[in-house]
């Protein structure tokens, strides 16, 4: 009884981690394209605006390129961190299912 409750935990652990998983690799996929091509793009059009370059061909305007620019690579970085936050929730529950798996078999938790 007590080995089948370890595998469910275990099982369960799993299930979790590789959800969590999933959306940290979109999350920091999101972090790696986006957060450089906002710079850019916030780059690109705070030369525009500055140097009065109309010559650049765009549909954007200027302002909307910096500010739209700076705030995709915020977004982006908050996808980051965001990942970054699940994986340290994954790994505390990690230390959680492992201590209650070891008590459960009548193992001293290291």
């Amino acid at each position: 009884m007590k080995t089948a409750k370890v595998l469910a935990l275990r099982l369960g652990f799993i299930l979790i981690f590789l959800a969590v998983f999933a959306v940290m690799l979109a999350l920091l996929s999101v972090a790696v394209f986006v957060f450089p091509a906002g710079l850019m793009v916030c780059v690109l059009g705070f030369s525009v605006k500055l140097f009065n370059a109309q010559f650049i061909v765009t549909s954007l305007s200027p302002e909307f390129m910096l500010f739209g620019g700076l705030a995709a690579s915020f977004g982006a970085a908050f996808c980051g961190l965001a990942a970054v936050k699940a994986g340290f929730s994954v790994s505390r529950l990690y230390v959680k299912v492992r201590r209650k798996c070891d008590m459960l078999l009548g193992w001293k938790p290291l």
